[in-house]
């Protein structure tokens, strides 16, 4: 028996060092030919995919000698499914994208990823200068670096109170868009007199008559002044408060529920919102926004006017909720890595920074917008104008890529606009960045794998209860409400939220917080 174990360790020894493991790995000089396999999230092949691929590694070998890239760009729909199967099988991949519908704390821990300080320090401290730390920081995990974040808009949303153009223009001497950002800006949370605010003004605009469509869109305006840890989990975003909660069991939902369904019954909610078709796709007297970035202006400019009107929609008015940014603590939508399985780790981090930094700018261009006179066409030394698409590119375009999918948005062109609103310009999106506040939570990481059964039954919870609370025309809201509250703690809430504690505390702890 001893013998046979003997055997089985010499094995495994031999077969380590066949891998490369507890081996050291011979240092990249640069002078081997070195083909890296880039797996990224795009629009998925074009008529002209592999032309511009072709043309990036003339153009690279100015940059890195002896690299050529093997590209693979993969739709939104397939990519999650296509990184599994890839990661499970420990294809040799090099770079790789990671995004929003990937966990990252789990990709990380299961080892999917390589480790960055060392390869950053050695090969790229260049975009140490490029990224600034309270960004980079939301890659690491227990600490370390797994990934790059693609720079774009990296703050938190703020939700607004929207007005169409028209409404606007014909109520505008009773509503002052300055004096109502003051109001909702000084409130930490959406307490009940914030829900009173808003209906003074649905009130206004149907006792005038135009209350056709109704209010919409307000849900998610329970989350001001909260921070996601993991959806539906929240803490505080300012304070010393550090205690998570499921935000359906916040004070604020409650009050939602009783306002919203308190505006059903008075008919500023339209009676089909359960049923109705399109519900949310349309356009509303008074809505709700998201995705407001402080700054933009209450009013839009003439071109976005002129722009929705030709299609048949609207342009609002936009009465923003807070009047700051803070960096969010969770990991950034878009990142680069390096696959644990790379060969060439050294150019794969040289590439990267190529990608993400100054030096760079003409490759990101490159791959992200194609060839010019092709694909697109200049319109100044910082604007262009892409052929076959107007702002996002689709499968059936000549060629173009999601520009926060290739690296660094801000070394990249703009897209031309007439009358550019200045949240579609890289100046002003960077300026955004760097006066937000960064997280209390910079650096936490949060493991959801000892919870992921529970994550997975709350979830399933919200999916049935969510819709009907949150149209306001339940029958029994409060009575819902209550049902709901037992079946989230029935589903484990209690559990998650004091894993989630006990993670944070510990996280403290180390940091001396």
């Amino acid at each position: 028996m001893k013998y046979v174990k003997r055997i089985i360790a010499a094995v495994s020894a031999a077969a380590m060092l066949l891998s490369g493991c507890g081996a050291q790995r011979a240092k990249d000089t640069g002078e081997e030919q070195v083909t890296l396999k880039w797996v990224f999230l795009g629009p998925g092949e074009q008529r002209d995919s592999q032309k511009v691929y072709d043309k990036f590694n003339e153009e690279l070998a100015k940059y890195l000698p002896n690299t050529t890239v093997e590209f693979e760009c993969i739709s939104s729909t397939d990519y999650a499914e296509k990184w599994k199967l890839a990661s499970a099988s420990q294809e040799n991949l090099d770079i790789v994208w990671h995004g929003w519908m990937i966990p990252y704390a789990s990709e990380v821990k299961k080892g999917s990823y390589l480790e960055l300080d060392e390869l950053i320090d050695e090969y790229a401290p260049e975009l140490k200068n490029e990224i600034p730390a309270i960004i980079m920081d939301k890659q690491r995990v227990d600490g370390k670096l797994y990934s790059i974040p693609c720079m774009q808009q990296m703050v938190s949303y703020v939700t607004s109170l929207d007005f169409p153009i028209e409404i606007y223009e014909k109520y505008k001497d009773k509503i002052n868009p300055e004096e109502l950002s003051e109001f909702f800006s000084s409130k930490e949370t959406m307490d009940r007199e914030c829900w009173d605010k808003i209906e003074e003004y649905i009130k206004i605009v149907k006792d005038g008559g135009d209350l056709k469509k109704g209010a919409f869109g307000f849900q998610t305006h329970v989350e001001k002044g909260y921070e996601w840890i993991s959806d539906p989990y929240k803490v505080k975003a300012k304070g010393d408060d550090y205690t998570p909660i499921n935000l359906y069991r916040t004070p604020e939902y409650k009050t939602f529920v009783q306002a919203y369904s308190e505006w059903f019954q008075k008919g500023y909610i339209r009676k089909d919102v359960l049923t109705a078709e399109n519900v949310g796709t349309e356009d509303y007297d008074v809505k709700g926004g998201v995705n407001y970035i402080v700054g933009q202006g209450y009013m839009p400019v003439q071109s976005e006017i002129d722009s929705k009107k030709a299609a048949g929609s609207t342009a609002y008015v936009k009465i923003p909720f807070d009047n700051d940014h803070y960096i969010p603590y969770m990991a950034s939508a878009s990142n680069t890595a390096i696959s644990i399985n790379s060969k060439h780790p050294e150019r794969a981090m040289q590439l990267i920074a190529l990608m993400n930094t100054e030096k760079g700018k003409d490759l990101y261009n490159l791959l992200t917008f194609g060839i010019e006179g092709e694909h697109y066409t200049k319109v100044n030394d910082t604007e262009i104008q892409p052929i076959g698409y107007t702002s996002q590119p689709t499968s059936e375009s000549p060629y173009g890529q999601f520009r926060f999918a290739t690296g660094n948005t801000f070394n990249g062109y703009e897209i031309y606009m007439k009358d550019k609103n200045q949240i579609y310009k890289n100046d002003f999106i960077k300026s955004v960045n760097e006066n937000a506040a960064p997280s209390k939570l910079r650096g936490f990481t949060l493991d959801t794998d000892p919870i992921k059964m529970e994550l997975a039954q709350v979830t399933a919870v919200v999916g049935e209860y969510k819709k009907s609370l949150n149209s306001g025309a339940a029958a029994d809201p409060m009575g819902l409400y209550e049902e709901f509250q037992q079946k989230l703690i029935a589903a484990g809430d209690d559990k998650i939220v004091a894993e989630i504690q006990r993670q944070i505390d510990e996280w403290r702890a180390g940091n001396n917080q």
